[in-house]
């Protein structure tokens, strides 16, 4: 079954090859980043790689990575990863998105949650916080230090399907946190329905 949405990325995306080898990963956003000081290079490789090894295991079908550099420090990089999930809505009264709002703020002190009406409908918008701790980092030393992620996703319902498709971008790079909702924000503008006939949604998103 094809993914019924199409959306449009900005310019500075690159799609992520899920399977690649870490190593490879690792040289390919290398020669992305031969401008910066080793350290700053290593500190982007590593979270970029935390975060590809955390879409995996969720079952992301589309990724993209975007490395830029820093509107608040212009002489270091900023990187964040966009993803598109899908899942069962796994509700049963045909009110999915007010289902997740209630659970969220019942249960999620890390989370903010609310309901928006885009062009393509309603949907839920989801700010996230979280901390995680890895036992070896990308070269095979123990793991020191922790990885803080916020991430917004905007939820969408798939009609009949019984499905949701999660859009989300995530980074570690908190500084610019501002100008990644601003990014987001253009990003939901373009979600919309393919038309019949066109062929699978995600493979049409390419640098806008």
């Amino acid at each position: 079954m094809t993914f019924p949405l199409k959306f449009a990325l900005p310019q500075g995306f690159q799609p992520i090859d899920l399977a690649e080898t870490p190593n490879r990963r690792a040289d390919r956003l290398l020669g992305r980043l031969s401008a910066l000081p080793p350290e700053e290079r290593l500190h982007v490789v590593l979270a970029n790689q935390y975060m590809v090894e955390r879409m995996v295991e969720q079952g992301v079908i589309y990724a993209a990575t975007f490395v830029g550099r820093s509107e608040r420090d212009p002489a270091a990089a900023t990187t964040a990863q966009f993803t598109v999930l899908v899942k069962q809505a796994g509700d049963r009264t045909g009110r999915p998105l007010e289902t997740i709002l209630d659970a969220i703020r019942q249960e999620r002190e890390n989370s903010e949650a609310q309901l928006v009406d885009l062009s393509v409908g309603r949907a839920l918008v989801v700010v996230e916080d979280d901390q995680f701790a890895t036992p070896v980092d990308i070269l095979g030393n123990p793991g020191s230090r922790p990885h803080h992620v916020r991430q917004i996703q905007v939820i969408y319902p798939l009609g009949d399907r019984g499905q949701l498709a999660f859009f989300g971008l995530a980074t570690e790079f908190l500084r610019d946190w501002d100008d990644y909702v601003e990014m987001m924000a253009g990003i939901s503008k373009t979600i919309s329905w393919a038309e019949t006939g066109e062929r699978g949604a995600i493979s049409m998103v390419l640098d806008g």
